[in-house]
C-alpha cells in the first residue's frame, strides 16, 4: 500500500463527516469498512472530539459530531471536501472575487496547516487546506479508503469556471457511461476528481449541488446488506457500472450520503 506524502495545488486531499451522533457513525463505518480511530481535539475549528478513521494505521478520513460555532455553518449530517492549496489567503481572495462566498476564514490547526472554507456561487462549500504536516489522506483507492470525488451541479458550466478560475485546475470533458459531459478534474495532467450536471428532471425537483465522496470496497454486494441491516439505505435499486467500477449512492443512519465503488478487475 503506497503511502501519500504531498497533494498538488487544487487536488482534493481530505473529507470529514460532520453527524448527528458520532458514536453512532463511529460504530456503523468501522463495521461497513472496518476502521478504527484515533481521537484528536480541533479547537480551533469549533470542534471537540475529531475521530482520524484509520486504515492499516493511515488515515484516510475523519468523523466528528456537528454543533454550533464551528468553523462551517453545518445544519446537517454530511461529507465535507477539502482541497490542497499552496497559498490560503490567495484562494479566499480569488473565492471573493469571482462570486463565492467566505464561509470561515483561515486559521492554523497547529503545526498541521491551515483551514479555511469558502462556498462556490450555487453554494456548494468546500474547504480549503494548507498543509502544513499534515497533508491529508495518506491512503487512498484501497479497500475502506477515500478512492474520489465528484462535484454534481445544478449548472455545471457556473461551477466549472468558478473552480478553473479559484483553483487553477483544468477541466477534460468527455462522455461517461450515460452522462454525455464528464468533466475530469485535471491537476498536472493527473486526474484528481469529477464534475457533471444533475439531470433537469433531477433539477426540477429541487435537488441542490453537492459534493460525493466515494471510498473502495471489496465486495458492493456485502456492503449493501451491511448497510440495510444497519440503519442505512441505497438511494438507488441497483448500482451503476462505469469505468471506474461497481457504484452506489448510499445514505449513512443519521442522513449523510456517500458513495460506494467496487473497482472493475484490473483498477483496484
Amino acid at each position: 500500500m503506497p503511502l501519500i506524502e504531498s497533494y498538488m495545488h487544487g487536488t482534493p486531499c481530505w473529507v470529514d463527516l460532520a453527524t448527528s451522533d458520532l458514536e453512532g457513525a463511529r460504530e456503523f463505518y468501522s463495521g461497513l469498512f472496518g476502521w478504527r480511530y484515533e481521537d484528536e481535539q480541533m479547537g480551533q475549528m469549533g470542534i471537540g472530539t475529531y475521530s482520524m478513521a484509520m486504515v492499516d494505521d493511515v488515515a484516510t478520513a475523519a468523523i466528528y459530531e456537528l454543533g454550533s460555532n464551528q468553523l462551517r455553518l453545518v445544519d446537517k449530517p454530511a461529507w465535507h471536501v477539502y482541497v490542497s492549496v499552496d497559498n490560503i489567503e490567495d484562494v479566499v481572495a480569488e473565492s471573493r472575487s469571482r462570486g463565492g462566498g467566505v464561509i470561515g476564514e483561515a486559521v492554523d490547526i497547529d503545526r498541521a496547516g491551515r483551514v479555511a472554507a469558502i462556498a462556490d456561487p450555487l453554494g456548494v462549500e468546500t474547504t480549503l487546506w494548507q498543509p502544513g504536516e499534515f497533508s491529508g489522506s495518506g491512503v487512498r483507492a484501497e479497500p475502506g479508503a477515500l478512492t474520489w470525488v465528484e462535484h454534481v451541479s445544478v449548472d455545471c458550466e457556473r461551477s466549472a469556471r468558478f473552480y478553473e478560475e479559484v483553483l487553477g485546475i483544468d477541466l477534460m470533458t468527455a462522455p461517461m457511461g450515460s452522462l454525455d459531459a464528464y468533466r475530469t478534474w485535471m491537476v498536472n495532467d493527473t486526474a484528481v476528481g469529477g464534475m457533471f450536471q444533475w439531470p433537469d428532471e433531477m433539477i426540477a425537483d429541487g435537488v441542490p449541488s453537492m459534493w460525493f465522496v466515494y471510498f473502495q470496497v471489496e465486495d458492493l454486494d456485502g456492503s449493501i446488506e451491511y448497510m440495510e441491516s444497519n440503519g442505512g439505505k441505497a438511494m438507488a435499486d441497483s448500482a451503476v457500472v462505469t469505468d471506474m467500477g461497481r457504484i452506489l449512492v448510499l445514505r449513512d443512519p443519521q442522513g449523510a450520503d456517500f458513495c460506494l465503488v467496487e473497482p472493475v478487475a484490473g483498477n483496484g
